[in-house]
């Protein structure tokens, strides 16, 4: 194999990223590698070869008293307040997703989720998680 060269991303690379993205045949709408904040491109004798981009998405985390302070609904309300407000703030500060994990056992609210406007990525997919620099 030829020296492979790991550099930041450049629009001129697009082209070569959305050919890769296309035959991999995997459906999903491939995004603004504009917006995202680390892009990195692996290149193997002035060719793309690869591409690893990390785009901007905030973790939400909830942390609700469970004693009887408000009723189901008005927690509820206080959740879509919270949400709207947080959401808004994100998209502030330029971020373009949220993502929201439920652990088990809070599948009823799972699908409460669908109400705040969240989507389940894909049924079948997982999520992962690190923490960056590790």
């Amino acid at each position: 194999m030829s020296e492979a060269l790991i550099r930041d991303y450049s629009e001129r690379d697009f082209l070569s990223i959305k050919e890769i993205h296309d035959s991999n045949g995997i459906d999903y709408r491939l995004p603004d590698l504009n917006k995202f904040p680390v892009n990195k491109v692996l290149e193997i004798d002035g060719k793309v070869k690869a591409a690893y981009g990390m785009q901007m998405t905030l973790e939400c985390h909830l942390w609700m008293d469970r004693s009887r302070w408000l009723g189901a609904y008005e927690k509820w309300l206080v959740i879509k307040s919270l949400d709207r407000d947080a959401n808004e703030a994100a998209a502030g500060l330029g971020f373009e997703s949220v993502l929201c994990c439920t652990p088990p056992g809070y599948e009823r609210f799972g699908r409460r989720l669908k109400d705040l406007g969240f989507t389940k990525i894909r049924p079948d997919w997982g999520i992962f998680t690190k923490q960056a620099g590790e």
